[in-house]
């Protein structure tokens, strides 16, 4: 396999991550296997060539976009986290941190359609994905643990948490069961989150 190259300078930093940008976004919209490094190319505003000096094909960009997904999903989490200093101020932090989520689940439909399609049919990818959801829920535990939030099964019961808000975030943007009402289930959901991490 031949040598990319970790660029240096803040305009091939900038290049590089065009490319990553692009590669999702051609990817959600079209799939994996209907885009092409070319595509890719054309739409950062790039050779193909210089797509090969930083990557060693589609799915190397691939696994980017897919880092880069799961940095758009944890940011606002990890801006809600923030704001919880405390037992006492979990309601109004839980709730803006669910909204968030379900936002950002929002704009990156596409993308989260199809990284988990492909978490199913390719090994690597489904590494990644569980290897990505360990990341946030470990910066979520150390959170925790840093404003005296510590109960037996920590890391067990963060999992949960975590899954908890996923869930409640692929009922609201895809699923849309017509019986669910979401208020009440994000209030639930909260509910259930604090008994877990204070219990």
């Amino acid at each position: 396999m031949p040598e990319v190259r970790e660029p240096q300078k803040q305009t091939s930093i900038d290049k590089k991550r065009r490319i990553i940008d692009a590669g999702l976004k051609l990817i959600s919209e079209k799939g994996y296997f209907a885009t092409n490094t070319a595509e890719i190319a054309k739409e950062a505003g790039v050779s193909t060539g210089i797509v090969y000096q930083y990557f060693h094909d589609k799915k190397d960009i691939l696994v980017h976009a897919v880092k880069l997904y799961f940095d758009r999903i944890f940011e606002p989490i990890e801006q809600n986290l923030k704001t919880i200093k405390d037992v006492s101020s979990m309601d109004d932090a839980l709730k803006c941190l669910i909204l968030a989520s379900i936002d950002a689940h929002r704009k990156n439909s596409l993308a989260h359609e199809e990284i988990v399609a492909m978490s199913h049919i390719d090994e690597d990818i489904h590494n990644l994905f569980i290897e990505s959801e360990h990341k946030i829920v470990d910066r979520i535990l150390v959170f925790f643990e840093n404003i005296g939030i510590s109960v037996p099964h920590m890391h067990e019961k963060v999992h949960i948490a975590y899954n908890l808000i996923e869930s409640l975030c692929h009922e609201y943007i895809f699923h849309k069961h017509d019986y669910i009402d979401y208020d009440f289930t994000i209030e639930e959901t909260i509910k259930l989150i604090k008994v877990l991490l204070t219990d």
